[in-house]
């Protein structure tokens, strides 16, 4: 019998803290949870795990990016109104991050004067914040709907192909030998067109709308999205080869006439 075992990532409500969240580009609730690597049997598993550390979820933009405990005064149990939040758990958080709410006010109020070594920076941290929630989608081949739908079509072209091309064409007995081999061709390439056509749909629905978002308030050129891109592609991020500039500078332009 074949048993189903090895590690997965455990993840433990801790409560909720203030902090800045570098896709809204500025502070907000976020709920921290404990990562732990624990041992599972068909996909159950046993306590905590080994800690592998935190993660902070914004619960604005649902965004999930790493958490450091140690700079929080306290874990609320409760998510409550931003001010009261930030007391409780951040009461330090306009001077911890001064640096950077004093750039983001430079972001909203001048963004022309920005150097080119901020604007650089700023418009490649929200791909780095977004790289590994695109690492973890394409670790595993995955089947959205239309996947699915198109293993069941592929099921249906490989069964009733052949028979209709024996209904077609009777006289010709080599046919449906013939046309087995062709339709499992066309079912394969089927399936494998829609899962990779996954991919993008994943990457329009849950990555470009949130970059155009964050990014509108710098209006990046495509030469500035390009080089972000390039500097990510040396580094081996898959948002770097996933992502199509075209794409995202389609939702950046309705991004920017939304908040005009």
């Amino acid at each position: 019998m074949f048993i189903f075992w090895g590690r997965k990532l455990v993840y433990r409500k801790q409560g909720y803290v203030a902090d800045f969240c570098p896709i809204c580009r500025e502070p907000r609730a976020f709920q921290l949870k404990r990562v732990g690597s624990a041992s599972h049997v068909y996909n159950i598993s046993f306590g905590e795990g080994q800690l592998v550390g935190y993660e902070r979820t914004c619960q604005t933009c649902r965004t999930s990016m790493k958490a450091e405990p140690s700079i929080y005064a306290s874990v609320a149990k409760t998510c409550a109104a931003l001010p009261e939040l930030q007391a409780q758990t951040f009461p330090n958080l306009p001077t911890v991050l001064r640096a950077r709410l004093a750039l983001e006010e430079q972001v909203r109020n001048a963004p022309e004067s920005l150097t080119p070594e901020d604007r650089r920076a700023l418009i490649l941290n929200p791909f780095l914040v977004l790289s590994p929630k695109v690492e973890r989608r394409f670790s595993v081949t995955r089947f959205d709907a239309k996947a699915g739908l198109s293993i069941l079509a592929a099921i249906a072209l490989m069964i009733l192909g052949p028979i209709l091309v024996i209904a077609v064409a009777p006289e010709a007995k080599d046919a449906s030998d013939i046309s087995i081999p062709l339709f499992i061709a066309l079912a394969v390439a089927l399936v494998v067109w829609q899962v990779i056509a996954g991919g993008r749909r994943y990457m329009l629905r849950e990555i470009v709308p949130v970059l155009a978002r964050t990014l509108a308030p710098l209006s990046p050129t495509r030469a500035e999205i390009d080089a972000a891109l390039q500097e990510l592609r040396q580094a081996k991020h898959k948002i770097a080869r996933k992502l199509r500039v075209d794409d995202l500078l389609a939702h950046q332009e309705l991004a920017g006439k939304l908040n005009a």
